[in-house]
């Protein structure tokens, strides 16, 4: 199938026209198929918070290749509008202004596809312009309620009770053909249209039901962008302080000796560089098993992900560690400002 395409494979963003190629940057891979003048058939990639490769495998990769391919026969690219545009002016990662400063830390000169979003962020950041909400982009449309089918993936697998997409009359096997106006074959060509949609209001799909065509109309709740893991977003680590310290869940030996269920939190501390977090007292070997009363079990990228979005530089939070078999009352005091 391959040799159909003329395969071009861009393993950095260095030089690439994010004027051109927008996408969700906190992925590890997307795919483009265009043609020759930059006209886009369809999009490929995306994933679920809680796997990334929910919508990744070679069934639905090869019924993609031949889509795009019919669409090309067809000359059927996507509207150059809104959602697909063509670019008219060159922009690169290195014309972000904190970029620079990022590489310049580094040994490598490989721009990666999340460096792009977190560059961006800390620009906003030094502007006074960021808003943690931003993190939560190309949402998915579970995030609505659609689950969809992970081979075919504009066959809707499943309907969310109590979500917009069933209060909208979405059914389990409808195949959605447009969002907004724009067609859909894949998640990420849905999360494309869902990135550019409203905070709030409504957004109109097209679907076929039985060989019948319906539409429907999604209502767009307030915070509908915002999903529960967003963990494996590097881009979170923006939004505010970092616990200073590294660790790994607990195992069921080390909880059974700790005393903990399978659902407690217990993460053991295995690097700290936070002078913050030494200034608490913490030591490598500790277990956390509270913090900012957060006692439910996570990982060490949910602890994280928890802290960057519902803490803010200058907080103090208190933990609870487990030492030794003595529980620990401290308290962290995050520095008063970002430090890089």
């Amino acid at each position: 199938m391959a040799e159909n395409f003329v395969c071009v494979r861009i393993q950095s963003m260095n030089g690439v026209n994010i004027n051109q190629f927008q996408f969700e940057y906190d992925l590890t891979w997307m795919a483009f198929f265009q043609n020759a003048g930059g006209r886009t058939y369809v999009r490929y990639g995306g994933r679920e918070d809680h796997d990334p490769e929910t919508h990744l495998s070679q069934k639905s990769l090869l019924r993609v290749m031949r889509q795009a391919l019919y669409l090309h026969k067809q000359n059927n690219v996507q509207p150059d509008n809104l959602y697909e545009p063509v670019a008219k002016t060159v922009r690169t990662p290195e014309d972000i202004p904190t970029m620079k400063k990022m590489m310049a830390k580094r040994k490598e000169s490989c721009i990666h596809c999340h460096d792009v979003k977190v560059a961006q962020l800390r620009h906003l950041r030094d502007m006074g312009q960021l808003k943690k909400e931003m993190v939560f982009t190309y949402p998915s449309p579970s995030h609505l309620g659609i689950q969809l089918d992970p081979d075919v993936q504009y066959k809707v697998k499943h309907v969310e009770a109590d979500s917009p997409a069933k209060a909208a009359g979405v059914q389990e096997g409808d195949l959605i053909r447009t969002v907004g106006g724009q067609r859909v074959l894949t998640l990420a060509d849905m999360s494309r249209v869902l990135e550019l949609a409203p905070k709030t209001g409504t957004l109109n799909l097209g679907i076929e039901r039985n060989t019948s065509k319906v539409s429907a109309k999604l209502s767009l709740p307030n915070e509908w962008r915002k999903s529960n893991d967003p963990s494996w977003r590097s881009s979170t680590g923006i939004l505010g302080p970092s616990s200073g310290f590294w660790g790994a869940k607990a195992n069921a030996n080390q909880r059974k000796q700790l005393g903990l269920g399978d659902g407690d939190l217990a993460v053991r501390v295995t690097f700290l560089w936070g002078k913050w977090t030494k200034q608490a007292g913490i030591r490598n070997g500790d277990y956390v098993i509270s913090i900012d009363g957060q006692k439910t079990d996570m990982t060490i990228r949910q602890l994280q992900a928890y802290l960057h979005l519902n803490r803010n530089w200058g907080d103090k939070i208190d933990l609870i560690i487990r030492r030794g078999g003595k529980d620990l009352n401290v308290s962290m005091q995050f520095p008063d400002k970002p430090l890089n």
